[in-house]
């Protein structure tokens, strides 16, 4: 007969595993989001028989908005969000400057893809390539944040450091050097449907400021 203290053990193995599981099959996925490590994060856990899921506060001017959003999606995590928006940007000049647009297709909203197509399409008709590379970004912060209509909505503040060239179709140089850095400030949308089962996000609007 299995004594209690095999039974205990064999129920303390079967819980380890079950946690290790929910950790795998729990963790974020999307474009937008970083892959978390092994210890899911407060932000994506509901207590049992809580209204509310476990986060950490939220702070700044757009505090307010992340909160909502967070509210309609208990996976949303800033500190996350910001690790997958920075991966974003660089995918995103990288691929406008390849002009690759099935790449930009998986990452734009349907209005900016739309403008970014078209300059890549006139660019291919004065037989122009682009060179663009991304030596570092200086700074990602959100400055906004709302979540309206089941859309949530995230501002970003990028500051990089980026040399872009663009070659006519004999190679000629037409405009900006690689070997030159250029500094440039931008404001990047974000939008996602929380309604939806989809955790992609996608750039709805670029500024500079």
């Amino acid at each position: 007969m299995i004594d209690l203290l095999t039974i205990l053990i064999f129920g303390g193995i079967a819980v380890f595993f079950g946690f290790k599981l929910f950790t795998v099959l729990g963790r974020h996925e999307g474009h937008m989001e970083a892959p978390s490590s092994d210890n899911v994060s407060p932000a994506g856990i509901g207590m049992p028989g809580s209204t509310s899921p476990l986060r950490p506060a939220f702070e700044g001017p757009a505090a307010a908005g992340l909160e909502a959003i967070a509210a309609a999606d208990s996976r949303f995590d800033p500190n996350e969000f910001v690790v997958g928006a920075k991966r974003a940007y660089r995918m995103i000049v990288e691929a406008f400057a390849a002009g690759d647009r099935d790449a930009l297709s998986d990452l734009l909203a349907p209005d900016v893809l739309k403008r970014y197509v078209s300059a890549i399409d006139a660019r291919d008709k004065r037989g122009e390539t682009v060179n663009s590379e991304i030596d570092r970004i200086k700074s990602a912060d959100i400055t906004e944040a709302e979540h309206h209509s089941g859309t949530a909505r995230v501002k970003i503040r990028f500051e990089a450091e980026i040399a872009t060239e663009t070659r006519d179709e004999t190679g000629k140089l037409v405009s900006g050097d690689l070997a030159n850095l250029a500094k440039t400030v931008e404001y990047w949308t974000f939008q996602r449907k929380t309604t939806s089962s989809d955790p992609n996000w996608e750039l709805s609007s670029v500024s500079v400021a």
